[in-house]
């Protein structure tokens, strides 16, 4: 606990800053802008809008505070990360004909809105939140996550996606630990926003298969190089 008043004298005021930021944002997205152009609720730019908030914290803590990113855009390995993007993209296109252009298309939409996300979470916040032990650091990332949604459901809806969040934040915490890549990140985030949103691509049992693939990959080129080295040294 002491850590965590330290942290709160020092780096409270950036964080708070930079979460005052995400939700104004993500509130304009989510109540003005659908009031504004009602006929566009759906459409790419406000669902990118709505995710835009933890970015424009993370830039704007960055701008006056001369704050650093955590993790990178591409991480301990560029090519490893640009492998994350394009890999599922080339299987979609080449192997699924029912839904291989709209599922990548899709699959660059979620990712895109994940990284807005990441940005902020994984990128700035984790790092001012470096030296606090990792159950309470998840836990407080989580509980901004959340209630950062806004338009978050209530009772045991509420609960089951404060468990998935927290669930979330463990995972992408250890990934952000290990890679440094804001873009690994973004792709497993935004896998789950696709298959949580669905948008007819799960109606296929091609378009699962390919998708649980690449993410098979992605584990598999950015931990096993690193296991086979650590074992023959």
């Amino acid at each position: 606990m002491a850590n965590i008043k330290e942290l709160l004298k020092r780096k409270g005021l950036p964080i708070l800053l930079f979460y005052l930021c995400a939700v104004a944002c993500r509130s304009i997205a989510v109540y003005v802008l659908p009031a504004i152009a009602p006929d566009g609720l759906h459409s790419l730019w406000q669902q990118l809008c709505e995710g835009l908030g933890p970015t424009l914290g993370a830039l704007v803590v960055m701008c006056f505070f001369k704050k650093e990113l955590f993790c990178s855009i591409m991480g301990a390995s560029p090519k490893r990360s640009v492998f994350c993007i394009l890999f599922p993209i080339l299987l979609l296109l080449l192997f699924d004909r029912t839904n291989g252009l709209k599922g990548a298309f899709i699959f660059l939409c979620c990712v895109s809105y994940a990284f807005l996300e990441e940005f902020g979470w994984r990128g700035y916040l984790m790092g001012e939140l470096a030296n606090w032990k990792r159950p309470w650091r998840i836990l407080f990332m989580t509980t901004l996550w959340f209630f950062w949604h806004v338009n978050v459901p209530l009772g045991i809806n509420g609960c089951i996606f404060f468990a998935i969040l927290l669930l979330s934040s463990w995972g992408l915490d250890q990934l952000a630990n290990d890679t440094h890549s804001l873009v690994l990140c973004a792709c497993l985030h935004g896998v789950f926003n696709l298959f949580k949103h669905n948008n007819g691509l799960l109606d296929y049992r091609l378009t699962i298969v390919l998708l649980a693939i690449s993410i098979l990959s992605w584990f598999v080129v950015w931990y096993y190089p690193f296991h086979r080295r650590n074992t023959q040294s």
